[in-house]
């Protein structure tokens, strides 16, 4: 399957890029080479992962690089923060220091740290593979400004709140921020990982954001990610995770589509009785698509992990589930969990599902299933008949079905934030002629 050379379209942006020393130019000239074999997917290799997936509209645009903005953060309402939190803020791909706070308990380096810039190269591809996947090696060859995030600490910090901000420069702009974050042995924290546009719902812009997990031995990471996009952005987010021994990480996350979307996190569990959880609510509506990528990998014995994802549709949007376990041949006594539930509130919504287990392994206990379900009529009328009128109760209906992984972010101002998100989104969904 053809694909539009990357040297018509983002040539340019590489050239500008600047480059700070030789570490770094090795790694975006190698990620670029990369690129310039496949150009925009999906390309020869990758055709079963963007199965479902539409390029034209995102081919048909020339993106302007990205720059530094002087949006303050401190005015907008609409970004989750906490002054009492650990916050690092990321605006068009651009670390802003000036704007963030944190305390000594982590250690916060990007290109400003000159002295630093060998580490940040020998650290940052290390377990996203830029041969993985298109977006991921365009991601390595654009970045401007990576940031590296060393939670030291052995005691429970602070939530350390990563927020990733796209505002309007100018029209049709791509940005590309990059992070780093290394939990060190027997260390206890949060992240609350969080992508906001705040473009104009008419720009047409395109993020790939690529963060990096390494869990230390006996580290404990719970992993808060929030997707809040403009209906006419482009969006691909990576998070990349390797666990080592006794590791957990315990990740909950939702979305709000933009035109086209995709989350996708992959854990590698590479040490003995490491645990991963990946939980998700996504909601869809209008035109908009989003598509959740979600893998795990057992590469060694006695590791556990669970995925439950689900997904709340109207109008005539789509989402992809892909769910993947992969037990490699070694990995015995390996328990994993799949699950995807979809909630279809439109006639013209569609799902497309694929959980699937590749076991190599013969002592193992493993599991899957996925299911799509319109509007129960019997309760909607029980409601209606206890004096609650119809909008009121289809509104109940749909928070009642989210509500669980809503409660999963197991934080007071998270769970409001995200509450009076999902009431202000139920509101405006497109739910007509399906009840």
């Amino acid at each position: 399957m053809s694909s539009i050379k990357p040297l018509n379209k983002f040539n340019s942006i590489f050239s500008k890029n600047i480059i700070l020393n030789d570490d770094i130019k090795k790694l975006k000239q190698n990620a670029w080479d990369l690129f310039n074999k496949s150009g925009l997917p999906p390309s020869t290799n990758t055709t079963e992962l963007w199965k479902y997936t539409n390029f034209s509209d995102l081919k048909k645009i020339d993106f302007d690089n990205s720059y530094k903005n002087d949006f303050l953060v401190k005015d907008n309402i609409n970004i989750l923060k906490n002054d009492q939190w650990n916050n690092i803020f990321i605006i068009n791909g651009f670390f802003d220091e000036s704007q963030s706070n944190f305390s000594n308990e982590i250690v916060v380096e990007n290109f400003s740290n000159l002295d630093k810039l060998k580490y940040l190269s020998n650290k940052i591809g290390s377990i996203a593979d830029d041969s993985e996947n298109e977006f991921i090696s365009l991601n390595s060859s654009l970045m401007q400004d990576p940031v590296i995030i060393s939670i030291n600490d052995q005691k429970t910090i602070k939530n350390i709140n990563i927020v990733m901000i796209t505002v309007d420069q100018n029209s049709n702009f791509c940005n590309f921020p990059r992070v780093f974050v290394k939990a060190k042995p027997k260390t206890n924290s949060t992240v609350v990982e969080t992508y906001i546009n705040l473009s104009d719902v008419e720009s047409k812009n395109l993020t790939v954001p690529v963060v990096e997990y390494l869990l230390e031995e006996d580290s404990k990471l719970n992993h808060k990610h929030i997707q809040l996009d403009s209906g006419k952005s482009f969006l691909f987010h990576f998070d990349r995770i390797l666990q080592k021994r006794n590791s957990n990480f315990i990740s909950t996350s939702y979305s709000n589509a933009g035109f086209l979307s995709r989350y996708d996190i992959h854990s590698n569990l590479n040490g003995i009785d490491s645990n991963c959880n990946f939980h998700g609510l996504y909601i869809t509506d209008k035109k908009q698509q989003q598509e959740n990528e979600i893998s795990i990998t057992h590469s060694v014995p006695k590791c556990s992990s669970d995925q439950m994802f689900k997904g709340i549709l109207a109008g005539e949007s789509k989402a992809v589930f892909s769910g993947k376990v992969l037990v490699k041949k070694d990995a015995q006594k390996t328990k994993a969990f799949q699950k995807d539930l979809n909630f279809l509130l439109s006639k013209k919504a569609e799902v497309n599902t694929k959980p699937s287990l590749e076991i190599y392994a013969d002592d193992v206990e493993c599991s899957h299933g996925a299911t799509a379900g319109n509007m129960d009529n019997s309760m909607l009328f029980y409601l209606q008949s206890r004096g609650i009128n119809e909008d009121e109760a289809t509104s109940m209906l749909i928070r009642g079905f989210a509500q669980e992984i809503i409660e999963e972010f197991d934080d007071e101002n998270i769970i409001n934030f995200l509450g009076n998100i999902l009431n202000n989104t139920i509101k405006k969904l497109d739910i007509e002629g399906i009840i």
